[in-house]
């Protein structure tokens, strides 16, 4: 029993600093963390993330798929990955003393990935505010009640942007020239990139209009064309896609 026992803490170890060895080709960890007692001594860590890796301890995630699952009907994908991708959560803080959720999956076996969540919302940025309210009511709640954004942590993409990266399509990155911008059949300075597919393409929110901001895709090799979408559609699509090779385990 007693070996076992070590057996398995050397098994956690091993498999903390192989986290930790990936990770630190992306990021500046300062601490990782798989257990309740590690994090909670930690304040930036907010008090539902305890709940997920304690519940992970006793080989359960009911809180954690309780959270998602107010997004469940528009985020299918997500739920997917939930329960047949999700190898292992951690809680990562960096240099910054920022904190974030690690969501570790593996792909061919051995090959680590992790999606990322920040901790939530609190206070949206002053340059976003007024469109905040015409942005799907659902997606706020997803930023402010589960996650400043959810993105696959090595390109900060294939899920929502964290706020403080959200763009208007009329930022000097997008290059829109002004008899470009008159010709396009939405307001660059009210249409807001939220999804990067990591290939230069985004999922935006057109908030020009009064009531609920609509999707639009704003593909880089035909920017003159922003093609109007069904907005959780094309997301839950795009990470759906993403994560097509990645491991399954049985529920």
């Amino acid at each position: 029993m007693g070996n076992q026992s070590e057996n398995d803490t050397m098994t956690t170890e091993l498999d903390n600093t192989a986290v930790l060895r990936e990770l630190q080709h992306f990021v500046q960890p300062t601490a990782l963390m798989a257990t309740s007692t590690e994090a909670e001594a930690d304040p930036s860590v907010p008090m539902q993330w305890l709940r997920f890796l304690d519940e992970q301890e006793h080989g359960r995630r009911l809180a954690l798929l309780t959270e998602w699952s107010d997004f469940a009907t528009e985020w299918p994908s997500v739920q997917d990955f939930l329960r047949t991708m999700l190898k292992r959560l951690y809680v990562l803080r960096e240099q910054d003393g920022g904190s974030s959720l690690l969501y570790l999956y593996t792909v061919g076996g051995n090959d680590l990935n992790f999606f990322r969540g920040r901790a939530p919302v609190t206070d949206v940025p002053e340059r976003l505010r007024p469109i905040w309210e015409r942005v799907p009511a659902k997606f706020r709640d997803f930023y402010t009640q589960l996650h400043d954004g959810w993105t696959f942590l090595p390109a900060n993409s294939m899920g929502p942007l964290p706020v403080d990266d959200w763009a208007f399509l009329s930022d000097d990155k997008f290059d829109i020239d002004d008899e470009t911008a008159r010709a396009l059949p939405i307001d660059i300075d009210q249409t807001v990139t939220v999804f990067h597919n990591g290939a230069g393409d985004y999922l935006c929110l057109n908030c020009a209009d009064d009531g609920e901001a609509s999707g639009v895709i704003w593909w880089h090799d035909d920017p003159e064309h922003p093609e109007p979408v069904d907005f959780w559609g094309v997301l839950d699509a795009w990470v759906g896609i993403f994560l097509e090779e990645a491991d399954r385990h049985v529920p």
